[in-house]
């Protein structure tokens, strides 16, 4: 599959899980539900960043392509929040709307400029190397009481690294 296609299908999913947040009230089940769009942000952005925007740059010579410095950083105020602090809605809703604007430029402007000099041969392997950039899934969360106490034996014991750094 395409390299476009695949972030395509990867911002869908990102989509979902953001309205999975919103819809969730239950504290702990909105923490797991943040965890996961947390953890799937951070793979895509791996992806773009590591494999794709480099192509892009090449194919286009366009040096300006990375728009993900402002979403790192509200990603970042996200982790650092509680969900049962006030300020959990104003930065998830933040965090939404960069990723919104993020999915519009990408999927009007970028992708199809590469599309049009990227022959599609090689965008399959540039997608092929997209999916070999994803790390794997780890738990992306300051809910780690929630997550300590969750039916996962696997998880049970299991130290996290403070996220609470800078």
């Amino acid at each position: 599959m395409n390299a476009t296609r695949i972030l395509i299908a990867q911002h869908r999913a990102i989509e979902s899980l953001f309205a999975e947040v919103d819809r969730e009230t239950r504290p702990q089940a909105r923490a797991r539900a943040a965890s996961r769009l947390t953890e799937e942000l951070i793979a895509h952005m791996t992806g773009e960043e590591g494999i794709f925007y480099p192509a892009a740059r090449r194919a286009l010579d366009d040096r300006g392509i990375d728009d993900h410095f402002m979403l790192r950083a509200q990603l970042r105020r996200f982790l650092a929040t509680n969900v049962r602090e006030p300020s959990f809605q104003p930065r998830f809703e933040a965090l939404r709307l960069l990723f919104s604007h993020h999915v519009r430029e990408e999927e009007s402007e970028l992708f199809p400029r590469v599309e049009a000099v990227i022959a599609g041969p090689q965008l399959d392997a540039l997608g092929v190397e997209v999916m070999g950039a994803r790390p794997p899934i780890w738990v992306v969360t300051t809910e780690t009481h929630a997550l300590l106490h969750s039916s996962n034996a696997a998880l049970h014991g299991v130290q996290l690294p403070s996220l609470h750094q800078n």
